[in-house]
């Protein structure tokens, strides 16, 4: 009898805590179809038998309890014991299986793929002293970027990113593990990827205001490892980090018995972030520096203006030099709309001659958005390197009316001055100053439409006052 009381009660408890769940004890979602039926069959069968053991239940308490009175028809009872015990035993073997899979899920590395393609057009025009500093500066259509972007969490901690630039020959970007969470440093970052130098550069490209970056000595990526900081709450940002000085922007490898080491380090900070706004007003400062011994005891420094297939206009040519530091100066300011940032690099060549030169660049430029967007902070980074967001997308659809509706994207108007100051006493590489007028068109977060129009006047040891006038356009797709 307590056997049959102790299934009663499971019984009683199934029906009435379960009842929502009439297909089946499995989730719907989970469960195979070949199983429906059978369990719609076996909750009918405990539904049948928990009526059954009501009824004896009742019996027994109206005529006095007897254990021989509480009987079933032909094996009935067997059934329903065995029945319930292995749909329990089912359940609880998914239940295991599921979460089996949710652990072996959580350890396994994570995968996600993004990228990028940047198609432009050139045009040229020059006078006569541009043509005898640099020659015919020809027109040209290029696809600039063409990027896959690997990356994905490793465990909890760690996370890895692989690009690739498919334009031109393949080649590899960034290519690095970051581990997370770490006592004092807060991160790590061990591979090849940008070094923590100048606001613009720490700008991805599809986010930058120009079509290229303005900065003097641009650092670029290198191999090595670095401390930095990844708080999106905080109003401050580092990075600290050794690296090879002298292996460009593309791996694999650097091979050389000499010293070829760089210091590089870069410290921001907020005094004003407009924490109601989400960042539509605020205020940066910054400062970075790098220490760069040289492996080959040379160095070279060139511009050109900020356009990609523009020529070099001006070079310092092989400075023989032991090494040279660099130090970085920033500022930016946003309110709403609009947006100024201002970046100041210096660069102290110890050179083998007497004496050290020194050389230097500066750039300001503003932004303002006739759309209504803004420019998005990015506190993990120190610079503006989020996605713009219009207000609404491009688009023009024929209404039932026979009329024309219009999504006009966001519009963005920008200028820019840039300078930059390769002359010393020894070293004589030229001057050269950039004005530039941008219109940007986002036609949704993931495109945009680029217009650039730029003027340099630069003056060299081949002649005094080359003007170099460029158009240059950009058709853009990012994920």
């Amino acid at each position: 009898m307590r056997t049959i009381l102790i299934a009663a009660l499971v019984a009683t408890t199934f029906s009435t805590s379960h009842a929502e769940d009439a297909a089946g004890l499995a989730p719907a979602a989970t469960a195979e179809p070949s199983y429906d039926s059978l369990l719609a069959s076996q909750v009918e069968a405990l539904k049948t038998q928990n009526d059954l053991l009501r009824e004896q239940i009742q019996l027994q308490s109206s005529d006095g309890y007897d254990a021989n009175q509480v009987t079933f028809s032909d094996g009935i009872s067997t059934e329903f014991v065995d029945d319930l015990n292995s749909l329990l035993e089912w359940r609880e073997s998914v239940e295991k299986a599921e979460a089996k899979a949710a652990a072996k899920a959580a350890l396994a590395p994570t995968i996600g793929f993004k990228g990028r393609f940047f198609f432009d057009a050139y045009n040229f025009s020059q006078n006569a002293e541009s043509v005898a500093q640099v020659g015919n500066a020809e027109n040209a259509v290029a696809l600039r970027w063409a990027w896959i972007e690997m990356g994905g969490q490793v465990m909890e901690n760690t996370s890895y990113r692989i690009w690739f630039d498919l334009a031109g020959q393949v080649s590899l970007l960034d290519v690095y593990l970051d581990f997370a969470e770490l006592p004092y440093a807060q991160n790590v970052r061990v591979g090849h990827f940008f070094e923590p130098f100048g606001m613009e550069q720490l700008t991805p490209n599809k986010y930058l205001t120009f079509m290229e970056r303005a900065s003097a000595f641009n650092l670029g990526r290198n191999t090595g490892v670095m401390a930095h900081s990844d708080d999106d709450q905080a109003n401050w940002t580092y990075g600290l980090g050794v690296f090879v000085s002298e292996q460009g922007s593309k791996p694999p490898r650097f091979q050389d018995d000499n010293d070829a080491t760089a210091i590089t380090g870069r410290l921001t900070w907020l005094p004003w972030y407009d924490e109601a706004t989400d960042g539509r007003g605020v205020f940066h400062l910054g400062v970075g520096g790098s220490y760069r011994n040289l492996a080959d005891d040379t160095a070279e420094f060139k511009h050109r203006p900020e356009s990609y297939m523009a020529p070099v206009v001006i070079d310092t040519g092989v400075v023989a030099a032991s090494d040279y530091q660099l130090l970085g100066l920033e500022a930016a300011y946003a309110y709403g709309s609009f947006a100024v940032q201002a970046e100041y690099q210096g660069a102290s060549v110890n050179t083998l001659g007497p004496g050290s030169q020194y050389l230097d660049g500066a750039y300001i430029q503003t932004s303002y958005f006739l759309t209504g967007e803004n420019r998005f902070y990015n506190r993990r980074s120190g610079s503006f390197s989020n996605k713009i967001v219009p207000l609404e997308n491009f688009f023009r659809v024929r209404t039932g009316e026979c009329s024309t509706c219009t999504g006009w994207g966001a519009w963005e108007l920008a200028y820019r001055y840039a300078y930059n100051d390769l002359n010393d006493t020894t070293i004589q590489g030229g001057r050269m100053g950039v004005h530039q007028l941008g219109l940007n068109w986002y036609l949704s977060p993931y495109t945009r439409a680029m217009l650039d129009f730029i003027h340099s006047d630069a003056d060299t040891t081949v002649a005094n006052g080359g003007d170099l006038d460029i158009v240059q356009m950009r058709m853009q797709f990012n994920l």
